[in-house]
């Protein structure tokens, strides 16, 4: 779909989630209302570009479950608005 992981399956990392958006727009739209919203580091590698969501043990798993839910409706909104 819409998030696009970039990463070989065995070399993803479990703890730093990768992924790409379908266009360059929506992932500086993404990475915008993302910040706004109050998520940070985001932005991927500056050599590989997409996203990337860090989710180490003093991650609790309830800002998980919120960047989740703010990825769920930053896809339906943009596809809606598309």
């Amino acid at each position: 779909g819409f998030y696009i992981g970039h990463a070989e399956t065995n070399s993803r990392s479990k703890m730093n989630i990768t992924f790409n958006l379908p266009t360059e727009a929506a992932e500086k739209l993404f990475l915008q209302q993302a910040s706004d919203a109050g998520f940070v580091g985001l932005a991927g590698h500056r050599s590989i570009g997409g996203c990337r969501a860090s989710i180490y043990n003093a991650v609790p798993l309830a800002h998980c479950e919120e960047l989740a839910a703010f990825m769920k409706n930053f896809k339906n909104s943009y596809e809606k608005n598309s």
